[in-house]
């Protein structure tokens, strides 16, 4: 599995957690949905960068929510788990991004 596949794979997996979360934070989920799909099914350039850049905000929101739900343990721990998912996803991609596609 080339590099931007896993990163696609990873933002999926992020999504699926994230859809899970508050309605306000559910919209995140769907835009790392649609960033996992376009990297798995058409991995560019604009692909890469739409996806560091939806991981520089996705680290910044759950940031911010981790943040105001400090006081609960299990919140606290699912919003460190997705800032970690799309961190890994958006550094997947931009790590790919400095080699060239195969084929």
């Amino acid at each position: 599995m080339n590099q931007r596949a896993i990163a696609g794979a990873l933002w999926l997996v992020a999504a699926g957690f994230a859809i899970a979360m508050t309605v306000i934070y559910r919209t995140n989920g769907v835009v790392a949905a649609v960033v996992g799909l376009w990297l798995l099914a058409r991995p560019s350039a604009l692909v890469v960068s739409a996806s560091n850049t939806v991981a520089v905000v996705w680290i910044v929101l759950y940031a911010v929510l981790t943040v105001l739900q400090s006081d609960e343990l299990a919140a606290w721990t699912i919003d460190v788990a997705l800032i970690a998912i799309g961190g890994a996803a958006g550094l997947v991609a931009y790590r790919a991004a400095a080699r060239p596609a195969p084929g």
